[in-house]
């Protein structure tokens, strides 16, 4: 049940708002007043941490604004930052698409100085964000421990500098249980994201339309979803898997996260002379070798084991 959204999940944990926590039920207020991210406040209710932490929405979602008060102020700064998006970055942000499937806010990865000089964020907030993105959406093991030192001084970070405006839910989600759900995982949480589950959509609006019955809601939802089984079976799902994987786009893992990263237990018998890469081999090695994904991104992962053992 990692495959979902934030609406199914505040379901399935019974929170009472969406702006409060589906983890621990606490409310915006608490977000802020409450600095100490180990409080038994922030304690996650029993059986919500198997949920994972939706790496897709939350890069959707982290720099969100929702706020009912000055909305006049709020609209103008909005449509200012909105220009300069597209005059400068060329990305249209928060604008509907004309399809009528969603908006246009995606997880693009923009240029950090430049996306800081538009909105006026600090540039080190945006830079510990994005080290946590990229760590919660990629499939290596994440030391956990490391990983909650990393949250708790970007929360710092937070306070001192936006001490004036209410934390939002998915930030105080990835800050204060990222972590927590990391340790109760048996898998990187990168491979438990809902990017399947969100790329299906445009499949299942196809399937509605050219291959279910039209004589009842009941039966185009039945043949919808009896289609979607056959789809899924390994067998099928397999067939352009490669052209798939090819297609990915390959960022490189910032320094920054392979510091959080579970380092692999090396045997004692290992000859480390034998295992460490030459430039011979660096010629013949595929970039498709040892790959985390991120949505439509792909990262890759290159270790030095000479240098780790050190």
């Amino acid at each position: 049940m990692t495959l979902i959204d934030g609406k199914v999940l505040n379901i399935l944990t019974g929170a009472n708002s969406t702006q409060s926590c589906p983890i621990c039920g606490a409310s915006p207020k608490q977000f802020m007043s409450i600095r100490d991210l180990k409080s038994p406040v922030f304690e996650p209710k029993p059986s919500t941490l198997k949920y994972g932490v939706s790496p897709l929405h939350v890069w959707i979602r982290f720099l969100e604004v929702r706020s009912p008060e000055e909305k006049n102020t709020i609209k103008q700064r909005k449509q200012e930052i909105q220009k300069n998006f597209w005059e400068k970055m060329g990305l249209h942000i928060n604008k509907p698409k004309s399809n009528g499937c969603g908006s246009t806010n995606d997880e693009n990865i923009a240029n950090l100085e430049l996306f800081a000089s538009i909105t006026n964020i600090d540039i080190d907030l945006l830079r510990h964000f994005h080290i946590i993105l990229v760590s919660i959406s990629c499939e290596f093991r994440i030391n956990f421990k490391k990983f909650n030192d990393f949250c708790i001084d970007t929360a710092d970070l937070y306070f001192n500098k936006y001490d004036w405006y209410p934390m939002s839910a998915t930030v105080h989600k990835i800050l204060v249980h990222s972590a927590q759900i990391m340790e109760a995982s048996l898998v990187p949480i990168g491979c438990l994201g809902e990017n399947a589950s969100e790329a299906r959509n445009k499949f299942f609006k196809k399937d509605r339309i050219a291959h279910a019955r039209k004589n009842s809601r009941s039966n185009n939802i039945v043949d919808v979803f009896n289609r979607a089984m056959d789809s899924s079976d390994p067998l099928l799902s397999s067939i352009c898997l490669n052209n798939r994987t090819k297609n990915k786009l390959i960022r490189r893992v910032p320094h920054k996260v392979t510091e959080l990263l579970e380092l692999p237990a090396v045997p004692d018998n290992l000859d480390v002379a034998s295992t460490s890469r030459h430039e011979d081999d660096d010629e013949n090695c595929s970039s498709d070798d040892d790959i985390g994904m991120l949505s439509e991104y792909s990262f890759e992962l290159e270790v030095d084991i000479e240098q780790d053992l050190e």
